[in-house]
């Protein structure tokens, strides 16, 4: 089983990455929970989610503690949190190794090059997904492709299937 805890700010779509990793790897004949934590956050309070991914069923159910993989949707939180596991995705131009496995991608950039903005603010939740993807290899693109248009509503589907599909193609592993 891989936990895996999404970090971010109210309003970065945290929650629904989590809910598109669950729909993308359960397509597969798989077996995941999305466990959101927040409570009346604002837009750009901390908010974090947690994923459990498996082959077998789950039966556990409460927060996770000790997570293999930590995706960081907005770099100045990184020093809020213990990291925790061998993977680390970050949402960065300026990156550095956190933990044995870093990764990286811009998807700030990204998010404001495609107009994926929200109220001013980057919406970088489908670019992270597709490089949470690429990095673990669980799940096809095709499968986070379709679990994107079975979540949004048709007139935003285009614009978060090419998000994900640049944060599949640049993700970099920092060595």
């Amino acid at each position: 089983m891989l936990e895996i805890l999404l970090y971010g700010r109210g309003g970065q779509g945290v929650v629904t990455a989590g809910e598109l990793l669950v729909r993308a790897y359960v397509s597969e004949g798989n077996y995941a929970q999305s466990i959101p934590f927040f409570g009346g956050e604002r837009r750009g309070a901390p908010v974090f989610s947690y994923v459990r991914l498996s082959d077998k069923p789950i039966y556990l159910h409460r927060s996770i503690y000790e997570p293999q993989m930590t995706i960081i949707f907005e770099p100045s939180l990184k020093n809020t949190i213990k990291i925790m596991g061998d993977i680390v995705v970050i949402n960065s131009n300026a990156p550095e190794k956190l933990a044995q496995n870093t990764y990286y991608v811009d998807a700030n950039k990204i998010a404001r090059d495609i107009n994926l903005v929200i109220a001013g603010w980057a919406v970088v939740n489908t670019i992270l997904v597709g490089a949470i993807a690429k990095v673990t290899g669980l799940f096809s693109f095709d499968s986070l492709d379709n679990a994107i248009k079975s979540y949004f509503p048709e007139k935003y589907v285009q614009i978060n299937s090419n998000a994900a599909k640049k944060g599949f193609d640049e993700v970099k592993k920092i060595e």
